[in-house]
């Protein structure tokens, strides 16, 4: 769950990061890696932003993160000699 966690703060920092610097484009906060579950979008002529959740694509993330911190831990202990 840390790891879900900390993924998805790095894709808030990466969508910020997009758009910062540039004065021609408004702040974007998308979060979720590899599929983005929220997502903040800006309708022409608005002052504030709208936003999305994607529910499945929560799910997902979470399910295949969770896969892969499992598989990757279950190779370590395997690899580690029985003591």
């Amino acid at each position: 769950m840390i790891v879900f966690c900390i993924l998805s703060f790095f894709s808030v920092i990466y969508s910020l990061l997009l758009s910062a610097g540039n004065p021609l484009t408004k702040p974007v906060t998308n979060i979720g890696f590899p599929y983005k579950y929220y997502y903040q979008f800006w309708l022409s002529g608005a002052d504030a932003p709208n936003c999305g959740w994607r529910m499945d694509y929560f799910i997902f993330d979470a399910f295949l993160i969770w896969i892969v911190v499992s598989i990757v831990y279950f190779i370590i202990k395997m690899k580690r000699p029985l003591v």
